[in-house]
Order: structure tokens, then C-alpha cells, then sequence
């Protein structure tokens, strides 16, 4: 039902489409799949708030935020660049779109409300800095792609290429930086607000299955003694042995559960053309190798520097409730890690993990919307980690005010931080027609008018072109690098 719905939709819009076409006129036209309206509506509104000196000291604060991100988002690219020299992975190009739907990260609910604030607040901050600069606003708009995703003001061009360098940084600077502003205001919410307001229940947080307990279940108390914290589960499983079950009650959905739980090593996943490909599955608790004890991952990594290449071993395991042995003769590990130091060492091919490495601290979670005790670069990435919108499984281990709300309104601000950041930094970069493009390249104008260079507008030309080009390569070797490695080096 849900796809015949789609396909009606979007059935509606092409041919809502074809009607602009055909008779849009001055008011409705296309760009691409999205249908443009302009009017001149608003206007009165934009100069009248432009009247206020304080628009003069905000364009000032604006090229300062606009030059600082240029400078830091142009780091991160180069650093990206380098970064994707590692990566032998395939990126898709979706995740360099910022557009809700075809990004795959970006939630279509959340992302296109804030997607359209932050494009709202990032124009008509133009416009308004426009108007204060006395440089005419020619219109005022909306894009449509079936629902209203974003805004546009026109300012004369003609003019505001005419007028002083200093308005026309402030123009183009007011963008960018009201979107970071904004983001900053959202991320200053979520960790002054929010956070505080998150209670954890206690306990700790399974972050993978593990053997019958389901990823994000709350493990309250083992053998009957209870776990408070992720100290107390480590000084508890610290004293486990291979081999041995262990009851453990976990809370899972607000229910609780008895599991009985043998403790080892647990393949999370085998490696390609190993020796354990076929022969061990992801599941599997590995509690002895030739009769030593497999405590943790210290004791597996300790065993398998003491093998060699074409050593025969005996793997005790268990699995879905029955325990069985496999032999298994090692390859070399060189062959696998290209590493001088692995020759001749053995090499069974399993990614493997123990039962403190698969959960968390109760508080864990919550305290990752606050980059001030995580870090920032985990905070941006809570998307690509599933981890926003917040997932409704998380939301059971925490006690909230409000809860019907708390976790809508922590998600909008969240995608509000986020999509203001992303629209705001981007377009900080000295790439034209980005609007650090326009700034950067009157930067060097007036840098290069002051050490008093002949030919001054020709070489500023150059300079910012030459940028330009390399800034956008630059974005592109960030997907193709990685694409380019998976495709050679992964066979």
C-alpha cells in the first residue's frame, strides 16, 4: 500500500511538473525536479528589518565565523584526503548529497523540516544584509520537491558585485554564518538542556547479541548479584572462567529475562579465504584452543603470537546450545596483514570480541549528544553509527521529563545542529559559487591590492579559480579514493 502511495505522489508531481512548464510564467518555473516559485512578497519585511545598525556588527561578526570555518572546513578536507588513502571500502556518492532521501543517513521527516530552516534562515540572512548594504533585493521565493524544501533571495547582482568589498563580504558571510550560529545555539541546548535531563536506569548496555540477549537489553545483576555500573560488571567478569555458564537477568523492552550465558570468546565475524571461513560461524563462544582457556580477547591475542604457520589447533566451542571441537591448520599471518613481523606467525581469520568488550555503561549513550564529554567528531557522526534519530530501542533505558516529546524534540534539535553545520561549513569553503568562494576571492583582491601587484584582478582571478578547482577535486577524491582501493586491493 505504502509503494502505491509513493508512486501516486510522485505520479502527482510530474505532472504538476509539466503544467509549470507549460504555464508557469513569470511566478513558477523548474529547476530540474524542483518547481521554484518567486514573488516579490516580503520584501517590505526584509527592509525593514535591515534598518537596525546592529546588522552592521553582525555582517562584521559574520566574516570572522565565515573566515574561521573557511580555514578549519579547508583542514578537514585536506585531512579527509589523506584519511581516504586508508579506506579500502566503497563509498556511496548519496552520502555526499545533503538531501533528505537520497541521503541515506539523513532521516526524511527530520531532515526536511531542518533542511528548510536552514536554508530559510541561510538566505534571507542575505537578503537582509543585502538590504542593509543598500543593494536592491530583485525577489523572494520557495523550492518545492512536493513539500517546501528551502528558500531563496536574489539581490541584485549587478550591484552587489559594484559595491565596497566589505558589504559584499558581509552579504555572502551572512549565511554561513548564521547557519553555524544556529547550530551552535541547538548544540549548546543539547548539552546544557537535554543532557542534564536524561536519567540512565542503571545497569549496563549490550551493544551486540550476545548469545541469547538481544543488542540493547539492560543486564541488572548476574548469578544474582547486581550491576549497577560498568565497574561493577568488570569487576564481576573478571573472575569468570571459560567454559562456565553464568545466569544473567537482563531488562529488554521494560520486561525482565533469565539467560544463561557461557562465557569465552565470541566470533563476531570470519575473514575471507581464512582458514576459518566455513568452518566457524559469527555466533560461535570459543572457550578453549588446545585445551587453553580463552578468558578474554587478551588471552586469544596471547595464544595466537605463540602459533605458527601450518600449526594444527583444536577449537572448543559452543553454539545454540551444544558444544562441539573443530581442528583447524593456521595460515600465515603475513599473507593477511602485509606486515614483516607476521611472517611465519599463525592466522585462523576471526574478528572476535569477549562479553566486556560487548557492552556499555547505562549512561553511555545519552552522554554521546554531548560532544564535551565524548568529542566532537563522535557527536557529528551519531548518524553514521545509527545512532540518530535516537533509537526507540535506546529510549527504555532512560528515564525522561515529558517522554511522548523529549525524544522528537531531542532529534529536531539534533538534525537542526546538524544540517545547519553541514550547510554552513560547506558553503564556507573557498570554492566558487560557494559563498566562501566570493569571500575568499575578495580576500586575496584586497590582499594583493595593498602589496600594490600589477595585473592585481587578473592574478586574484587566478588565484581564486586555481582554489576553487582543487577544493572541488579534493571533495571527489574523498569518494573516489576509497572506491578506487575497494575495487583494486579488495580481491
Amino acid at each position: 500500500m505504502m509503494i502505491e502511495i509513493i508512486f501516486a505522489i510522485f505520479g502527482i508531481w510530474i505532472i504538476l511538473l509539466y503544467i509549470v512548464k507549460k504555464k508557469g510564467k513569470d511566478h513558477f518555473s523548474l529547476v530540474g525536479p524542483l518547481i521554484m516559485w518567486k514573488t516579490e512578497k516580503g520584501k517590505k519585511l526584509i527592509y525593514k528589518i535591515a534598518r537596525k545598525k546592529f546588522w552592521k556588527y553582525y555582517g562584521n561578526l559574520a566574516i570572522i565565523i565565515t573566515s574561521t570555518a573557511m580555514f578549519l572546513t579547508t583542514l578537514l578536507v585536506i585531512w579527509n584526503v589523506y584519511i581516504s588513502f586508508k579506506i579500502s571500502r566503497p563509498i556511496s556518492p548519496r552520502l555526499i548529497i545533503g538531501i533528505p532521501g537520497i541521503n541515506p543517513v539523513i532521516p526524511i521527516g527530520y531532515g526536511i523540516i531542518t533542511l528548510a530552516i536552514a536554508i530559510i534562515f541561510h538566505e534571507f540572512s542575505h537578503g537582509i544584509l543585502a538590504s542593509f548594504g543598500k543593494i536592491k533585493v530583485n525577489s523572494l521565493g520557495l523550492l518545492f520537491l512536493i513539500l517546501p524544501i528551502g528558500a531563496f533571495v536574489e539581490p541584485d547582482e549587478e550591484k552587489l558585485m559594484k559595491v565596497k568589498r566589505l558589504k559584499r563580504a558581509r552579504v555572502f558571510s551572512a549565511g554561513p554564518s548564521t547557519n553555524i550560529i544556529i547550530a551552535v545555539i541547538s548544540l549548546l541546548l543539547l548539552v546544557f538542556i537535554f543532557c542534564p535531563s536524561i536519567e540512565a536506569k542503571g545497569g549496563v548496555v549490550t551493544i551486540s547479541k550476545i548469545e541469547g540477549i538481544e543488542e540493547w537489553s539492560i543486564i541488572k545483576s548476574i548469578d544474582g548479584k547486581e550491576i549497577k555500573n560498568m565497574n561493577e560488571f568488570n569487576e564481576l567478569s573478571s573472575n569468570f572462567k571459560a567454559g562456565k555458564f553464568y545466569n544473567i537477568t537482563f531488562l529488554k523492552n521494560n520486561e525482565f529475562h533469565n539467560e544463561k550465558y557461557l562465557h569465552g570468546i565470541i566470533v563476531l565475524k570470519t575473514i575471507s579465504n581464512s582458514p576459518a571461513k566455513d568452518k566457524i560461524k559469527s555466533g560461535y563462544v570459543i572457550y578453549k584452543i588446545n585445551g587453553n582457556e580463552m578468558k578474554n580477547i587478551t588471552t586469544f591475542e596471547d595464544f595466537m603470537d605463540s602459533t605458527h604457520v601450518n600449526q594444527k589447533i583444536n577449537v572448543s566451542y559452543y553454539y545454540k546450545g551444544n558444544f562441539d571441537n573443530i581442528s583447524i591448520v593456521l595460515a600465515n599471518k603475513y599473507s593477511f596483514s602485509h606486515n614483516k613481523k607476521d611472517d611465519g606467525k599463525g592466522f585462523i581469520g576471526i574478528v572476535v570480541a569477549d562479553i566486556n568488550g560487548l557492552v556499555k555503561d547505562s549512561s553511555y549513550y545519552a552522554s554521546l549528544y554531548n560532544p564535551f564529554k565524548t568529542n566532537f567528531f563522535i557527536f557529528i557522526s551519531l548518524p553514521f553509527r545509527s545512532l540518530s534519530p535516537f533509537p526507540k530501542e535506546l529510549t527504555n533505558l532512560y528515564n525522561v521529563p515529558v517522554k511522548p516529546i523529549f525524544w522528537p524534540l531531542l532529534n529536531f534539535i539534533y538534525w537542526l545542529f546538524w544540517l545547519n553545520f553541514a550547510l554552513g561549513t560547506f558553503n564556507a569553503l573557498p570554492a566558487i559559487p560557494l559563498d566562501g568562494g566570493y569571500v575568499f576571492k575578495d580576500g586575496i583582491g584586497w590582499v594583493i591590492e595593498k602589496i600594490k601587484i600589477k595585473k592585481a584582478e587578473k592574478i586574484t582571478s587566478y588565484i581564486s579559480s586555481i582554489v576553487s578547482s582543487l577544493i572541488l577535486i579534493a571533495i571527489f577524491s574523498i569518494l573516489l579514493i576509497p572506491n578506487l582501493r575497494f575495487l583494486f586491493f579488495s580481491k
